[in-house]
């Protein structure tokens, strides 16, 4: 806080255009970390932007005989002349295993597929499947935006000597940082002009 009691003089409008500037960049470089977001057209300051992403593991197993499996197709080729019969029905009485996985994008697990073939004829087929359920969680607190706030009063000083020193009208200015400054102007009874201003910030208390 300063006190002039003197005449104003271009040195004294130097200093408080000086602190003007000061207060004015301060309350500038206070920059807004959560930002904005708009709501029906409407928009409000952001207090928190969660985002919290779980994966739920589901595990299930299908299994399908073959007479539940639907035939498309057949089609027959032709036979050659020389055959070994006993290599063919060997293969045909054989039991082939073909297993194959899918991937799913976005790492959500995968499908695995068994078929067991004999005769000719799909056996079984069995599903392993193995699916990630993602789910995202957001969460956002918002509030009314933020405003500065002007007030005005009145200033007064009191010694033992004169009683009423000095008087004049009081300005407060009340940043959306919830920061103070404040600018007076006294007229004291000797006839000299009094100018006062102060700049407070807001202390966090512990509950």
């Amino acid at each position: 806080m300063f006190k002039f009691l003197n005449k104003l003089d271009l040195k004294v409008i130097l200093i408080i255009g000086l602190l003007i500037v000061i207060l004015l960049m301060r309350t500038c470089s206070h920059t807004d970390k959560t930002g904005t977001i708009k709501i029906d057209g409407k928009k409000y300051d952001v207090v928190k932007h969660d985002i919290d992403t779980q994966y739920i593991q589901h595990d299930t197993i299908i299994y399908k005989k073959g007479k539940t499996i639907i035939k498309d197709t057949t089609i027959f080729v032709e036979i050659p002349r020389v055959v070994d019969t006993n290599k063919i029905l060997e293969d045909f009485y054989a039991k082939n295993v073909y297993k194959d996985t899918i991937t799913l994008n976005d790492s959500l697990g995968t499908i695995a597929l068994i078929d067991t073939i004999s005769e000719n004829k799909i056996k079984d087929r069995k599903y392993s499947l193995k699916i990630k359920e993602k789910i995202v969680k957001e969460l956002i607190v918002v509030k009314e935006p933020s405003k500065g706030q002007l007030y005005i009063g009145g200033l007064i000083n009191v010694d033992r000597i004169n009683l009423v020193n000095y008087v004049g009208p009081s300005f407060l200015y009340k940043t959306k940082k919830d920061n103070i400054y404040s600018f007076g102007i006294g007229y004291s009874i000797n006839k000299s002009v009094s100018i006062q201003g102060g700049t407070y910030w807001k202390i966090k208390l512990k509950k």
